[in-house]
C-alpha cells in the first residue's frame, strides 16, 4: 500500500512539473520561451459591455496564455484627461476606445496598425508516456489593409479611421440614430399609426403636447427638439436635417459650410440654411404651434424616461439604458424619418479601439485588437451586448432582430460630420448658435443680417478646432 502511495505521488510530481513547463522553463527553446513571455495589457474603454469583453479576451488567452489583459472601464468625461495624466508618468494604457469623432485629437499619442503581427500560440497534448506536451505555434497574422476595410466594414468606417493614409484603429460596433417613442402617450392622443415622415411627426407632436392652461407652460412634451444645451446629439440631428435637405453642413475638407448664403437668393429671404435651423427651432420657439420644448427643461433623456416626452431622438447603447430605469415605459423604436427615402441619411456614432503609442507591448495589443474586431469574436460580442454591427457581413442577419432592425436598417448610409481635433468645441459652437437664434430679433428690419452673423460666428467657431 505504502509502494503504490509512492508511486502515485511521483506520477503527480512529474505531471506537475511537464505541465507547467515551458514559458522560460525547461523544455522550450530560447526562441519559444521569448515568444511565450508574460505580457500584461492595459485596456481602457468607456461605452464597450466590460462583461462581454472580458469574456472575448479570455478566450482569447485561451490559446495565449502568456497573455494578462487588465480591462479598465472610464468615463467618456474623463478618459482623454487621465490617459495625459497616465502618458506624463509613463503609465498609461496599452489599448484605448476612442470615439470616432475624437479620433484626430488623439492621433499624436497613437500607434498607426502595422501590416502584420507575431503571434504564437499554446496548445497542450496529452501523451501516454509524459503526460501532457507544451506545442508552440508561432504565427505571423496579416492586419486588414485599406481595400480590406473597404470590403469589410461600412463606408464612413474608412472615412474616420484613415488618418494620413494609415490605419488607426478598428471599431466593436457601429450606431445610428432612430427615434424612440412612449407608445402610451401616442395612443392617449388618438395616434393610431406611428409617424412614417417630418410631416406626420409634426402632427403626432401637436397632438401629444400638452400645456398649463394657466401659465401657458409645457407640461408634456411632444417631442425633446429645438435647443442645444438639454438634447444629446442636437449636432447630429442637425447635420442630419441639413444634409437631408441637400444645404451643405461641412465641405470635403470637414471646413464648416452651414454659413453659406447663395448669390442669387432674393433680398431679405431666408438662406437654405436658415430654413433648416427654423424648422429645428420652431420645436423650441412659443410662438409656433410645434413648441413642445425649451430651454430650461431637464435632459430630454431624462424627460423622456419620466414619461412626459412623447418622441425621443437617440442611439441604441439608449436603449437599455431606457429599460433599466424605465421598465414599465411602454417603448417603440422607429428608423429615423427621412425628407427622401430614395435618399435616406443618418449619422454614425461608435467607439475606436486603438494602440497607444507609448506602449512597449504594440504587437500584443494589435493582436488582439484584430482578433476582437474581425474574427467569429465580434459576432459573439454583437449577439451578447444586442449592439449594431460595423462589419457588412452581419448586417442582414441583425436586420432579423425587430429590437436591432431601426439602427441596423441604417448602417450603410451612415456618416460622422465631424473629423476634427475639439469635438467639445464644436458642438459648443453649435449649442450657442441653437440658444442665439432662439432669442429674440433686436432689429427686425435687419432680421436676415442678424442671423447670417450667427452662422458665420457659429462656423468660424467650429472651423477653428479643426
Amino acid at each position: 500500500m505504502q509502494k503504490k502511495f509512492k508511486l502515485t505521488a511521483i506520477f503527480v510530481l512529474l505531471l506537475s512539473l511537464v505541465t507547467t513547463m515551458g514559458f522560460g522553463c525547461k523544455g522550450l527553446s530560447t526562441t519559444e520561451q521569448q515568444a511565450t513571455k508574460a505580457v500584461t495589457l492595459e485596456y481602457w474603454t468607456v461605452f464597450d459591455d466590460v462583461d462581454a469583453l472580458r469574456a472575448q479576451i479570455a478566450k482569447y488567452k485561451a490559446d495565449r496564455p502568456y497573455i494578462t489583459v487588465n480591462v479598465r472601464q472610464l468615463r467618456a468625461d474623463e478618459i482623454y484627461q487621465r490617459l495625459i495624466e497616465a502618458l506624463a508618468e509613463d503609465r498609461g494604457p496599452d489599448i484605448i476606445s476612442i470615439n470616432n469623432r475624437e479620433l484626430r485629437a488623439y492621433q499624436s499619442k497613437l500607434a498607426p496598425m502595422p501590416v502584420s503581427v507575431n503571434d504564437t500560440l499554446v496548445r497542450y497534448e496529452k501523451t501516454t508516456l509524459s503526460g501532457v506536451n507544451t506545442i508552440i505555434t508561432p504565427q505571423v497574422r496579416s492586419m486588414v489593409d485599406l481595400a480590406g476595410l473597404d470590403r469589410e466594414y461600412v463606408k464612413v468606417i474608412k472615412n474616420d479611421v484613415v488618418l494620413d493614409g494609415r490605419i488607426f484603429g478598428l471599431p466593436l460596433s457601429l450606431d445610428t440614430m432612430a427615434v424612440f417613442y412612449n407608445k402610451d402617450l401616442a395612443d392617449r392622443a388618438g395616434i393610431a399609426e406611428p409617424p412614417k415622415n417630418w410631416d406626420e411627426f409634426q402632427s403626432a407632436v401637436k397632438k401629444i403636447t400638452k400645456y398649463d392652461k394657466k401659465t401657458g407652460k409645457i407640461i408634456q412634451s411632444g417631442t425633446a427638439l429645438g435647443t442645444g444645451n438639454n438634447i444629446p446629439n442636437s449636432d447630429d440631428l442637425l447635420y442630419i436635417l441639413f444634409k437631408q435637405s441637400n444645404v451643405g453642413f461641412v465641405g470635403n475638407s470637414g471646413q464648416a459650410v452651414f454659413n453659406y448664403t447663395p448669390a442669387n437668393m432674393d433680398r431679405g429671404a431666408d438662406s437654405p440654411a436658415m430654413s433648416v435651423l427654423n424648422f429645428y427651432t420652431d420645436f423650441a420657439n412659443s410662438s409656433r404651434d410645434t413648441y413642445a420644448w425649451d430651454e430650461s427643461m431637464d435632459s430630454a433623456l431624462e424627460r423622456f424616461v419620466n414619461g412626459s416626452v412623447g418622441f425621443f431622438f437617440g442611439y441604441s447603447y439608449h436603449l437599455p439604458v431606457i429599460k433599466a430605469r424605465a421598465p414599465q415605459l411602454n417603448l417603440g423604436v422607429l428608423p429615423l424619418f427621412q425628407l427622401n427615402p430614395e435618399q435616406p441619411v443618418n449619422v454614425a456614432n461608435y467607439w475606436v479601439q486603438a494602440v497607444v503609442a507609448k506602449s512597449t507591448k504594440q504587437n500584443e495589443a494589435w493582436g488582439l485588437i484584430d482578433y476582437l474586431a474581425h474574427s467569429g469574436s465580434v459576432k459573439e460580442y454583437l449577439d451578447v451586448t444586442g449592439r449594431p454591427t460595423a462589419v457588412r457581413a452581419y448586417i442582414n442577419s441583425q436586420k432579423e432582430n425587430l429590437e436591432l432592425s431601426p439602427f441596423v436598417s441604417q448602417l450603410l448610409v451612415a456618416d460622422n460630420w465631424y473629423r476634427g481635433r475639439d469635438y467639445s468645441g464644436a458642438t459648443r459652437a453649435i449649442d450657442d448658435m441653437l440658444h442665439e437664434w432662439l432669442q429674440p430679433i433686436p432689429n427686425p428690419d435687419q432680421a436676415g443680417l442678424w442671423k447670417q452673423n450667427i452662422l458665420n460666428r457659429a462656423a468660424s467657431r467650429v472651423n477653428q478646432t479643426l
